[in-house]
């Protein structure tokens, strides 16, 4: 015996039914907690190259006179 295959409006009405059931029960609160992120927050370029690279000593992060020793302010 062949297996019956459903239709493409059956299967969307199972669909839009069963989205309706998740709506309308409220999840869990470890699922919930997944969802939740913090804002994003912006750097600066250098910053981020010496924390990825972790190369703080060659430009200098860190260091009160960076530009003092090219007269830069």
């Amino acid at each position: 015996m062949r297996k019956q295959h459903k239709d493409r409006h059956t299967l969307s009405l199972e669909h839009r039914n069963r989205l309706a059931e998740m709506a309308a029960t409220k999840p869990d609160a470890k699922a919930a907690k997944a969802f939740i992120r913090k804002a994003y927050e912006c750097c600066d370029v250098l910053g981020y190259m010496a924390k990825k690279y972790d190369i703080k000593g060659e430009i200098g992060i860190g260091q009160e006179s960076i530009g003092s020793d090219k007269g830069i302010p």
